[in-house]
């Protein structure tokens, strides 16, 4: 079985850190809003860099939700789990990838999550967003640290994270969690 591997994580992390940090102007704003405690780390997909991004600038070790399609063969199923990765069907609702987080969450680790679902290859500012991760922090009473990363992945180019204030989900109306997180992470992507 390919186990989560803390010393394969970070050392992936600083691999592919380096590239970033010598190809694009990384600037982060909010890491103050960090919590202690584990959290839900959720916001918008643009690339694939915004995994090592967010590897990179949060002072924490992420469990990213993953396409299931990553998990497909031996190889990258094999580096995935070891980085600390799981799988989610994008399809519907995914229980396994629900008690999954579940579990991880109150083992004490932080989960990242993209709830567009895809990455955004649109001229939209976002695409809107899944019910799972607001179903999430409900069920486990984590807070949800927004994040909106804006600027093209292109050599040179500054590409921003803005990280937000945590949001505890149970003080929003149940129908509305969804959305009120979707607009939180727009207006971080503007900022």
């Amino acid at each position: 079985m390919n186990k989560y591997n803390i010393k394969f994580y970070n050392g992936v992390k600083k691999i592919v850190g380096l590239p970033m940090k010598l190809f694009f102007d990384v600037r982060v704003n909010g890491l103050e809003n960090i919590p202690e405690e584990n959290f839900i780390l959720a916001g918008n997909h643009k690339s694939m860099w915004d995994i090592i991004l967010l590897a990179n600038s949060i002072p924490t070790n992420i469990r990213f939700m993953a396409k299931k399609e990553l998990f497909n063969n031996s190889f990258t199923k094999s580096f995935f789990s070891k980085a600390g990765a799981f799988p989610v069907d994008r399809e519907g609702i995914d229980i396994n990838a629900i008690k999954t987080s579940l579990r991880l969450l109150k083992e004490g680790e932080t989960i990242g999550v993209f709830p567009e679902g895809t990455r955004n290859k649109t001229r939209a500012i976002i695409l809107p967003f899944k019910e799972g991760v607001t179903r999430i922090a409900t069920k486990t009473k984590k807070v949800i640290v927004p994040f909106g990363i804006d600027g093209d992945y292109k050599l040179g180019k500054t590409i921003n994270l803005n990280i937000g204030e945590p949001i505890d989900i149970s003080l929003i109306d149940k129908e509305n969690q969804t959305e009120y997180l979707e607009e939180k992470v727009k207006e971080l992507i503007l900022r």
